[in-house]
C-alpha cells in the first residue's frame, strides 16, 4: 500500500468541509427568513382579528342606536353617517370616504379595552333602505328597513374589515 506524502495532497477535504459549511449557512438563513414571513402573517392574522371586532362593534352600536332612534326624518340631512337612500342616485355607503368624520356616525358603543388605539373607533353609516311590511306587521305604518355598514381598522390604521347587515 503506497502513502501519500503531504506534498501530494491537494486540499479535497478542505474544499468538501467549505462547501457543507456554505450548504448549513444557506439553509440557515431560509430558515430565518422563513420564521420572518411566518411572523408577519401571524402579525398581520391578529390585526385582522382586531378590525373584525371593532367591525362587529360598530355594528351593535349602531343597532343599539335605531332602537332608541328618533323618526326617520332624522335621517333626512344625509349627512354625519344617517342617509336615506335614493331611489335615482341608489346608496351613499358604496362610495362613501368613511375615513372622514363628517361623513360617519361617530361610534359610541363600549371602550374596547386593551386594543390599539386605531382600531378602536369603527366608522359606522346607517342608511334607510326602504319600508315594508312583512306578514304580521300593521299595513298603516310599516317600519323602515336600515343597512348598517362598519368598518373596522388594522392596527396600523388602515382599512381591513367592512361589515353590512340590515335591521329592522
Amino acid at each position: 500500500m503506497r502513502k501519500l506524502s503531504p506534498k501530494r495532497q491537494s486540499g479535497v477535504v478542505l474544499f468538501v468541509a467549505l462547501m457543507l459549511l456554505l450548504i448549513l449557512s444557506m439553509i440557515g438563513v431560509t430558515v430565518a427568513r422563513l420564521q420572518t414571513v411566518e411572523e408577519r402573517m401571524a402579525r398581520n392574522e391578529d390585526s385582522r382579528q382586531l378590525a373584525m371586532q371593532s367591525a362587529e362593534a360598530g355594528l351593535r352600536s349602531a343597532e343599539f342606536f335605531l332602537l332608541n332612534a328618533p323618526a326617520v326624518g332624522f335621517f333626512a340631512n344625509d349627512t354625519a353617517g344617517l342617509y336615506v337612500v335614493s331611489p335615482t342616485t341608489g346608496s351613499m355607503v358604496d362610495t362613501l370616504d368613511m375615513s372622514v368624520a363628517a361623513n360617519v356616525k361617530p361610534y359610541t358603543g363600549p371602550t374596547l379595552g386593551n386594543v390599539p388605539a386605531a382600531v378602536r373607533t369603527p366608522s359606522v353609516a346607517i342608511e334607510v333602505i326602504g319600508f315594508g311590511a312583512v306578514p304580521g306587521d300593521p299595513l298603516s305604518s310599516p317600519p323602515p328597513t336600515y343597512r348598517i355598514t362598519s368598518q373596522g381598522l388594522n392596527a396600523d390604521g388602515t382599512p381591513s374589515v367592512k361589515l353590512q347587515s340590515v335591521y329592522r
